[in-house]
């Protein structure tokens, strides 16, 4: 395996497309969903990560390990969130919180994030399951932060249908969680309760 990794990056050193191909296709995913915990808009993410690809593309002789580049595109995501969370003149208080815990974390310490990108993206990819409805609400209470009335007189439905729509969501969530593969299933689970409450 590792000197598999090293041939990985002697191609990739040399330009070759096809190690970038296979860089991209095993990091995309995991930087994708960490960046999208700090940015709202979906093709502001697809922004942001394509264009540190392609920063990491023009950079490709300066990297001796995939941990190196690893640790250049969270860095360099770590940083392009909060110059984009910055030029915003109105953050919501989920962005101020974000914005924060970016300043407060050491880039070392982002490259835990993996796990947590891994979790998100398994979240984000059942919330996508979800009926159309309960997936609108859900978006809007857990991810966007809206109370309860403002996804209403959003949607122009009843409160009640708003706690309605979120109590099915998040027991869908919790069972098409549980349906993934076992050994990922306990610690997303207790990621998602966390997340949740």
């Amino acid at each position: 395996m590792e000197k598999s990794s090293r041939n990985l990056i002697i191609q990739f050193n040399r330009g070759d497309a096809e190690a970038l191909i296979t860089i991209f296709d095993d990091l995309y995913p995991t930087l994708y969903y960490f960046i999208k915990r700090f940015i709202d808009e979906r093709e502001d993410v697809e922004d942001i990560t394509a264009t540190i690809f392609l920063k990491l593309w023009k950079l490709r002789a300066d990297f001796e390990s995939l941990h190196d580049i690893r640790a250049f595109l969270y860095a360099t995501a770590r940083n392009t969130c909060l110059d984009l969370l910055r030029s915003k003149e109105i953050m919501n208080e989920r962005q101020e919180e974000l914005l924060h815990t970016l300043l407060q974390t050491p880039v070392k310490n982002i490259l835990k994030d993996d796990v947590r990108a891994l979790v998100m993206k398994c979240i984000y990819e059942e919330i996508e399951n979800l009926p159309g409805s309960c997936r609108k609400v859900f978006s809007m209470s857990f991810v966007k932060g809206m109370s309860n009335k403002e996804v209403a007189e959003a949607l122009q439905i009843t409160n009640q249908s708003v706690r309605s729509s979120k109590h099915r969501a998040v027991k869908l969530l919790r069972i098409a969680i549980l349906n993934r593969d076992i050994i990922v299933t306990n610690f997303i689970y207790c990621c998602v309760l966390a997340w949740l409450s």
